[in-house]
């Protein structure tokens, strides 16, 4: 996280967390924290009103936190809360607040800072919610992981503004719970705050990135292995097919097998899809140039695209080898893309098929800029027409 935390806010906990003085702290469930939790959770909202009132019935040393200032440092947005209306042009005062989800979140990442904030009191009305999502926002993930995370966090807050020219100090406290806290100022201004839970070990994790699929993960974390195995696979597809059943049958049953348009099956705008991207990341271009994705077809009357089998054996026959996408600019087509996986280039995948891409389309024009090897082609194999309109033109300019 990148946020910076006001000065001010950054001072207040300074302050707070060095006041160590059982007096200062209520431990344990208070009635009243137990029952603005269950409001909280009945109406799914938490007011910020009650979030003041929940976490001075926490922790004491809460009494001056600025709520705002933390939820913009965490990302949790507030908002405008209304009572639902008998009527719809009825008016209505609004409340600020957070919901139940952001709320329970924000109490973590107090926790997490050393702030006895019993995140449990909201979570454990919660988790129920949260039992058959397949997908969840960065507040739910915080809520699903607490338990298994208290006490293993490593929290680091920044001052948005420092003094440069001032002596670096730094002092260290270990509170009641365990947790190992260091203060850092230049000169008299607060600069950084780092709190390591107990259970805190320093992560031997790598961050890397796979050469073949081009993935960044963190190796040797387990979730991220299965996600890179996924994506490893995804483009494998792509590097080195492999014959596909569905591609083998229609070369047999189709008159224009290759070609992919609105009425084809999903399955081939897939592929396309796929391609496209690929396309798009050997290029360092900033968007896929297809209009359809990996679930949805693309229906523009504009767009046509092929699906390259291959002729050579190398890969077996039903193997996609490559693809390219053409869109009609009013009377005149264009080539969008052509991408080859490395093994097939200039084994005269593109040239086999060019013949047919000018009877289809004519002169068709070219989508700048061009690679080496395809403004090569082109002077190779292009129409004398398509060999003026690149004349003068540099390769990938």
């Amino acid at each position: 996280m990148q946020n910076k935390m006001p000065v001010k806010v950054l001072e207040f906990l300074f302050d707070a967390l060095t006041d160590q003085s059982p007096r200062s702290r209520t431990v344990g469930r208070t009635r009243g924290a137990i029952e603005l939790s269950q409001a909280i959770l009945g109406k799914g909202w938490a007011y910020i009103s009650q979030l003041e009132d929940l976490l001075l019935e926490t922790d004491h040393r809460a009494r001056r936190i600025d709520i705002e200032a933390f939820t913009t440092y965490f990302e949790l947005p507030i908002r405008s809360v209304f009572q639902k209306p008998r009527f719809v042009t009825a008016g209505a005062a609004g409340f600020r607040a957070l919901s139940a989800m952001d709320a329970a979140a924000l109490l973590v990442h107090l926790d997490d800072i050393g702030f006895n904030t019993d995140p449990m009191l909201l979570i454990e009305g919660l988790l129920p919610t949260l039992a058959s999502a397949t997908h969840v926002t960065g507040s739910e993930w915080t809520v699903l992981a607490y338990q298994r995370l208290q006490q293993k966090t490593q929290t680091t807050i920044r001052a948005d503004a420092i003094d440069k020219d001032g002596e670096w100090t730094s002092s260290k406290l270990k509170d009641s719970s365990g947790r190992r806290l260091e203060f850092t100022r230049v000169g008299v201004q607060p600069f950084q705050l780092q709190v390591s839970g107990s259970k805190y070990l320093k992560p031997r994790h790598e961050f890397v990135t796979c050469e073949y699929c081009g993935y960044e993960y963190t190796k040797g974390d387990p979730e991220a292995a299965l996600t890179h195995r996924a994506e490893h696979a995804r483009v494998r597809q792509c590097i080195d097919p492999t014959r596909l059943k569905q591609l083998q049958d229609r070369l047999l049953a189709v008159a224009e097998p290759e070609l992919v348009i609105g009425s084809s099956p999903i399955w081939m705008h897939r592929q396309i899809y796929e391609r496209a991207f690929r396309f798009k990341r050997e290029m360092q271009f900033d968007f896929t140039q297809w209009e359809g994705s990996a679930r949805h077809k693309n229906t523009c009357p504009e767009s046509q695209a092929y699906l390259f089998a291959d002729h050579t054996a190398a890969c077996g026959s039903g193997a996609i080898v490559g693809a390219c996408a053409f869109w009609k600019d009013e009377t005149r087509w264009r080539l969008r893309w052509v991408w080859v996986c490395p093994k097939m280039r200039r084994a005269g995948v593109l040239a086999r098929r060019w013949p047919q891409f000018l009877t289809r389309y004519g002169d068709f024009e070219l989508d700048l800029p061009l690679s080496e090897a395809m403004a090569t082609f082109i002077a190779k194999y292009g129409s004398d027409w398509q060999k003026n309109s690149i004349k003068g033109l540099k390769a990938d300019e």
